[in-house]
């Protein structure tokens, strides 16, 4: 690859005729001489404080590094209180618990894959009323039922890495036909949201490669205007919102993910799931 020689590849051993075609994923790929000096360094402070076996990895470490832009001791705090979260909420454990009763009322897969190997977590948004978890007193379990989906697409980012797949990254799909203001942007309903993203950013930074909506109705932009000031400008550049002309957002959609790996609301043929 022409101009290999200016980076430092790294994750799994990879070499500069291996990478795939994605930018996202070469930019995960690749340091500067600087940015692996540096991450030599905060491998040496943090190896003591990581218990699990992929907290060692190149990539994970890079996730903290690039959310601080590479300042060593803000990178440090950001995983330290990363770590913390996770032994208090006991995340570790979180795939392993009863989720059935949320599974039931908000749909949810990740079973799917884009043309580059990344799994794809498919929501569709009209299934999911924010508002009737709040009144039942189910937020807070609703919040954490996130966290479970987020812990599961990342922990197949790390299998796949452990298949010798070059895979760095996850997708989100939805769907926000029938979106509404009462179900899922009522003044209950925004601060799940604006939490949902907190989280995101502190715990998951930099794991998104693409959030794509389609079907979406105008008033959506109330949600996305209340967690603007939470998302970081990576994150930001990962949104992909569309309306519902078919025309713009299928082709899209079509050159980054199978048919046979989209469902029929999605334009595909994969079986729908029973819930």
């Amino acid at each position: 690859m022409e101009g290999c020689s200016l980076f430092v590849i790294l994750l799994l051993g990879i070499g500069c005729g291996q990478l795939v075609a994605g930018i996202s994923v070469e930019k995960d790929l690749s340091l500067t001489l600087s940015q692996k000096n540096a991450l030599d360094k905060f491998r040496a402070q943090v190896e003591p404080l990581l218990d699990q076996s992929y907290m060692k990895n190149d990539i994970y470490l890079i996730r903290w590094l690039r959310a601080r832009n590479f300042d060593l001791r803000s990178a440090e705090n950001m995983l330290r209180e990363n770590l913390k979260w996770r032994r208090e909420q006991k995340i570790d454990g979180i795939r392993k618990e009863d989720w059935n009763d949320m599974r039931r009322d908000y749909h949810a897969t990740i079973d799917t894959y884009d043309k580059e190997g990344r799994p794809i977590g498919v929501i569709d948004i009209y299934d999911w009323d924010i508002r009737r978890a709040v009144l039942q007193g189910k937020g807070q379990r609703l919040l954490r039922y996130m966290d479970y989906l987020l812990e599961s697409i990342t922990t197949q980012v790390f299998e796949r890495q452990d298949r010798g797949m070059n895979v760095t990254q996850w997708k989100v799909l939805g769907n926000a036909d029938g979106f509404n203001l009462i179900e899922h942007g009522c003044p209950l309903c925004i601060p799940l949201w604006i939490q949902f993203i907190q989280g995101l950013e502190n715990h998951y930074h930099g794991w998104l490669d693409e959030l794509i909506v389609i079907d979406a109705p105008s008033t959506i932009n109330v949600i996305l205007e209340a967690v603007r000031p939470f998302l970081t400008r990576q994150t930001r550049d990962a949104f992909r919102i569309f309306g519902p002309n078919k025309t713009k957002w299928m082709p899209y959609i079509e050159e980054r993910i199978a048919k046979s790996e989209r469902r029929p609301q999605y334009g595909g043929t994969k079986p729908p799931v029973n819930y």
